[in-house]
């Protein structure tokens, strides 16, 4: 960390709403950046308003989140800018932000950096009697139940944000309202039970009440033990608000961030595809056995560029598995990478078959050819 005692920005919110929460993590990205900066990191420990819901990056938000109870009931909910999963967010879910220049923190791999700024939290946990790990893509897990969520951001300006979202408590019935859980057709109580098998918080690990400041400030003191840092408590000033408030209606109150991994209406098959690396949700359009159109999302963390040249180059190509999977290969070649945090090209390549037979299984076709991939009257006549 260099000489000398090193200064943090710190930062206390409490109830901020799912747009504006995400825009001022994002704007902290921007701050202190300049090599003579007081504060080149800045660390916000916040809640968001009881409830809100946060898409993951590179999520169809319409599959993971009920919109339209979250539009009646008068609940938030946007697109982050870190990748995993939905979750939701209130008064007992502990934000952990952490935004800094690239140069202040060295790493090969950005896997790194939830090991690097997880170490911290789970000493927070162990001073609070539980035992916690870093376990599967980008969770602390409690006895094999999470209890809090990692995710990394790395700009193309080489400015990185750390998120977590730390289970103090949890409401049950709230989270399966504005989640679109598999689990829900089940019966309340297995409902429960499933849920408890999986998740568990600070509270029924301790068994008392812990309140939020506790945790709070004992994840401060942890960061600033483990860096070897003093944190200088510095609020967002009215500027910066009105720079956070134009960012968020520029990105976060925007539909075409907030729904842009969404498919498009004249889509027709959706397939899921459970990997390492989580849920492989893809859809495809087709005209007859053309490819119209995929979209593939997921609670994956990076590679966006990667999944977009896929889509790409699939687009208005021959329904055939063994194309698909030359175009899924040749792309992944081209980007180095023999897996995407542990999704391989033969699973993809499975996801979209999957999705594609799905829509010819719903659908039968009058076709006669289209002018990218043209088909003979007989062999249209015999789809």
């Amino acid at each position: 960390m260099g000489e000398g005692k090193k200064y943090w920005r710190y930062i206390e919110e409490d109830g901020v709403t799912a747009s504006y929460g995400l825009a001022t993590d994002e704007f902290l990205m921007s701050y202190g950046l300049t090599d003579d900066a007081k504060y080149p990191v800045s660390l916000k420990l916040y809640t968001y308003r009881d409830h809100c819901a946060l898409a993951g990056r590179f999520q169809d938000i319409r599959a993971e989140i009920d919109t339209a109870n979250c539009e009646e009931a008068g609940i938030g909910y946007s697109r982050r800018l870190t990748g995993g999963g939905a979750i939701i967010m209130g008064k007992d879910q502990l934000g952990i932000c952490l935004t800094a220049s690239g140069k202040y923190f060295q790493w090969e791999h950005v896997r790194e950096l939830y090991h690097l700024f997880s170490k911290p939290v789970i000493s927070a946990l162990q001073e609070m009697g539980i035992n916690a790990q870093f376990r599967s893509k980008n969770d602390l897990e409690v006895n094999g139940k999470k209890i809090a969520g990692l995710g990394v951001h790395i700009s193309p300006e080489n400015t990185l944000q750390f998120h977590t979202s730390l289970l103090i408590d949890l409401d049950t019935s709230a989270m399966l309202k504005i989640l679109k859980i598999p689990i829900q057709k089940f019966s309340d109580k297995r409902m429960t039970a499933s849920i408890e098998q999986r998740l568990t918080t600070i509270r029924r690990e301790t068994g008392r009440t812990v309140t939020l400041e506790v945790v709070r400030q004992t994840i401060k003191k942890h960061f600033e033990a483990f860096f070897e840092v003093s944190m200088d408590h510095v609020p967002v000033d009215d500027a910066e608000k009105k720079a956070i408030r134009k960012l968020e209606k520029e990105r976060y109150l925007d539909p075409a961030w907030v729904f842009q991994y969404s498919p498009q209406e004249d889509m027709t098959g959706m397939g899921l595809k459970k990997t390492k690396a989580g849920l492989l949700r893809t859809y495809i359009g087709l005209k007859g056995e053309t490819i119209k159109s995929v979209l593939i999302t997921g609670d994956f963390f990076e590679q966006a560029e990667v999944f977009s040249r896929i889509e790409s180059d699939l687009k208005w190509g021959a329904l055939e598995k063994e194309k698909i999977s030359e175009v899924v290969k040749r792309i992944m070649d081209e980007y180095d990478t023999g897996n995407i945090y542990g999704v391989s090209a033969a699973e993809i390549t499975e996801a979209v078959w999957l999705a594609a037979q799905r829509a010819l299984a719903a659908n039968r076709y009058t076709y006669k050819g289209s002018c990218y991939y043209p088909k003979t009257e007989k062999e249209g006549a015999a789809l």
